[in-house]
């Protein structure tokens, strides 16, 4: 039983990557909701393709719904070397995104890194326009498989960010430094008017 589920996990890239290349590709791209263009149908599975030739065989799948209530990949429990980016389409046409991987990526998909990732595409997300949504969930797509292919160090290609790109998006300029610089200033020119006013009345 064993030596035929291993033969079968074997087998699964080359049928993934036939599937591909017969016009089969919903297992990549799974459009519930209607919304995605054939652009960006074609660079998730362009892409899923280059990863099922690799020794590593990861998968990031694009999947939209429509209003449901649960949005979590039923098969990621059981899941490894996964992504899932899912986009539910609301009744009133809102469009809200969540990214979840397989246990063994969570420590390039850390909850920060999700939420600054989700953030970067809030507003493409939001439009009525088709055409900038689905640049936002290619945006999305090409920053999720960025680290995915740093986790695995696999050569850049044209769905890479660079280092500086995904840099900037999952680590964001920390405001603190500027905020605790701002208070620092305000508090000593109190001082300094307070230090100012006392001289000036002791002098009367």
């Amino acid at each position: 039983m064993k030596t035929a589920i291993n033969k079968l996990v074997r087998a699964l890239p080359l049928v993934l990557v036939l599937a591909l290349l017969t016009g089969a590709s919903s297992f990549f791209v799974q459009d519930n909701a209607g919304i995605l263009t054939k652009d960006t149908r074609q660079i998730v599975n362009r892409k899923n393709a280059k990863y099922q030739k690799s020794r590593q065989h990861p998968i990031v799948i694009v999947q939209t719904l429509d209003n449901a209530k649960k949005t979590q990949p039923s098969g990621l429990n059981y899941a490894q070397k996964t992504v899932y980016i899912v986009v539910n389409v609301q009744k009133d046409g809102s469009k809200k995104a969540n990214i979840y991987s397989s246990s063994d990526l969570h420590s390039q998909f850390t909850a920060q890194v999700r939420a600054n990732l989700l953030r970067s595409v809030e507003s493409d997300l939001a439009a009525d326009s088709k055409l900038t949504v689905n640049r936002g969930i290619q945006n999305l797509f090409k920053m999720c498989v960025t680290l995915v292919d740093q986790h695995f160090h696999f050569p850049k290609d044209e769905y890479d960010l660079s280092a500086d790109e995904i840099s900037r998006v999952t680590k964001p300029a920390d405001l603190r430094v500027p905020i605790m610089v701002g208070l620092l200033v305000v508090i000593i020119g109190l001082v300094t008017f307070w230090h100012f006013t006392v001289k000036r009345r002791l002098r009367r």
